[in-house]
């Protein structure tokens, strides 16, 4: 099969035919044109401008149709991509496709656009314009976002708007476990592929009434044993074990006894006993859809149809860098003034339970230094996370080392505790936060706004991050006029989350991390909440 990809920044030569040395071969010929509307999501638009990473969005669109082929046989498929402004009527994308029957070439296109979709590295921005933040961020230009503290939501609906997810790869069925499924998974044939016995007993036929028929074979499970049972003539199965022919019913061997090799039948109900071919599914039905985080069971169920390579969606490549000359590797006594560093820790930890393994440095508070060092490691980074800096002090350096970095800064500060000095930045794609040093706030800014993260670059179904739950005891709140996390204890009662409250003194105090597993949200200016109150909740810890 022959595969040409392109993306390009001219207008899209759409007299394409087929090729010249097809001529004779194919017998379909199947184009999709996609054009610019003047409508984008519900607004009027004079032109949409589609930006890529090109080397990655060619890799990809290949590796698309290449997969697809295995399934819809064409003699040609032909992408082309066009990007940068493109103005309404014109066409943003154009594929076509070979095949010697109409089928392989129909389905080929349209199952291509449904994934190129989902997994090519392509954006495209209305009317020219990036992204925007919601709520009091829509009117703002990027230049003047981070002039006030964002609401906690607001830096969610940010993230979540700039995480687009990534690339996909094929991996082994052993290190798929809970990755983002990005490819529908079908039946290769009949499930069960043929008609099976359900339980140890004795086939016999359907319309034979017995009771009593010769022992002509033995069927065990693995075995394939074709033949036609003749009336008076019963075979010995296992469970699992395929039935010789059609019109059969399997008597458990319970109700049964073998005298010799003749089989008496003490009882016979109206319970066949078999589970028949396709009767769980049937080839070509859908088992698995795209969008599916694969757990325990659903790799079963790949397994059971030879499905060992399922196409997931890829890791994020992180780069987390700890900086301060305060701090000391964990393993070293601290000379006075200096802490050891457990942000470090704290970020490992967290981004293992995502199967992430991150890059991590530790480097001094210097920004020349700094700048120097991470020049070229994060080129190919999809996360960066900085630890301390982020603050407004003389040494507080992230916000610019970022700006030089490359890095557009859409938020500087939040307005929810702890974790003020928040700094959400975006270059190409790829998201950066500065992180506050201290290691509560940490601990928040990762299970809120990280995780967030996270979340969009996996393609995982929308999920509701916070949860409904019960005061177990007291929360003994102080007015605060930010929006607050409490780390608790969160415990499972008849089905009902029950949330303990854990004392801390400051967003450096870390003591309350030892057994917390959520984080309670209480609203700006609330006092004490007493015991029994509903409370929302995040969970830390998917375990709880």
């Amino acid at each position: 099969m022959l595969v040409q990809i392109e993306l390009t920044t001219q207008p899209i030569d759409l007299r394409c035919g087929v090729p010249p040395e097809l001529a004779g071969a194919a017998g379909a010929w199947v184009e999709f044109q996609g054009l610019v509307r003047s409508e984008e999501d519900g607004r009027a638009i004079a032109a949409l401008e589609y930006e890529a990473y090109v080397p990655m969005a060619e890799q990809v669109m290949r590796q698309i149709v290449e997969d697809l082929s295995r399934r819809h046989a064409c003699l040609y498929v032909r992408v082309t991509h066009r990007l940068g402004v493109i103005p309404c009527g014109e066409a943003a994308i154009h594929v076509a496709a070979a095949a010697r029957h109409r089928a392989g070439a129909l389905a080929m296109v349209s199952e291509f656009m449904d994934r190129l979709k989902q997994d090519v590295p392509i954006w495209k921005r209305g009317d020219r314009t990036p992204p925007q933040p919601t709520g009091r961020f829509a009117a703002a230009s990027p230049a003047a976002i981070h002039s006030f503290a964002a609401d906690a939501e607001e830096v969610l609906a940010l993230v979540r708007k700039q995480c687009r997810p990534l690339g996909s790869e094929r991996l082994p069925l052993d290190s798929a476990l809970g990755r983002v499924l990005r490819e529908p998974v079908y039946a290769p044939e009949d499930q069960p592929p043929f008609d099976r016995s359900s339980v140890d007993g004795y086939a016999v036929r359907l319309d034979d009434p017995g009771p009593k028929f010769d022992l002509v074979d033995e069927i065990r499970a693995g075995d394939w044993k074709p033949r036609q049972l003749q009336a008076g003539e019963s075979v010995r199965v296992a469970t699992g074990g395929a039935l010789p022919c059609d019109g059969l019913q399997v008597v458990m061997k319970e109700n049964a006894s073998l005298e010799g090799t003749t089989v008496c039948l003490a009882a016979r109900d109206s319970d066949r006993c078999v589970r028949f071919q396709g009767v769980d599914a049937r080839r070509g039905e859908m088992l698995v859809e795209t969008g599916t985080v694969l757990q325990a069971g659903t790799l079963a169920l790949l397994a059971s149809v030879g499905h060992t390579q399922p196409l997931v969606a890829r890791l994020p490549r992180v780069l987390h860098v700890a900086t301060g000359n305060e701090i000391v590797p964990p393993e070293q006594a601290p000379a006075q003034g200096r802490i050891r560093d457990c942000n470090s820790a704290l970020v490992r930890a967290f981004l293992r339970r995502w199967d992430i393994e991150p890059q991590q440095r530790r480097l001094p508070e210097d920004e020349s230094a700094v700048r120097n060092s991470l020049g070229p490691a994060v080129e190919g980074v999809d996360l960066l996370l900085v630890s301390g800096g982020a603050s407004v002090g003389n040494h507080d350096f992230t916000r610019r080392l970022l700006e030089r970095l490359g890095y557009t800064i859409h938020v500087s500060k939040v307005n929810s505790r702890p974790g003020k000095p928040l700094i959400v930045a975006e270059r190409g794609g790829a998201l950066a936060f500065g992180l506050p040093g201290n290691p509560l706030a940490h601990y928040v800014c990762l299970n809120l706004f990280v995780r967030a993260a996270l979340h969009g670059f996996s393609g995982r179904p929308a999920e509701s991050l916070f949860q409904r739950g019960v005061l177990a005891a007291a929360l003994e709140g102080d007015a605060n006029s930010r929006e607050t996390f409490w780390p608790a204890r969160c415990r499972r009662q008849g089905g009902v989350a029950t949330l303990t409250p854990l004392r801390w003194n400051s967003s450096g105090d870390i003591t309350s991390l030892a057994t917390a597993n959520a984080l309670i949200r209480v609203a700006p200016g609330s006092a004490s909440l007493p015991s029994g109150a509903c409370v929302e909740f995040l969970l830390t810890d998917a375990s709880a």
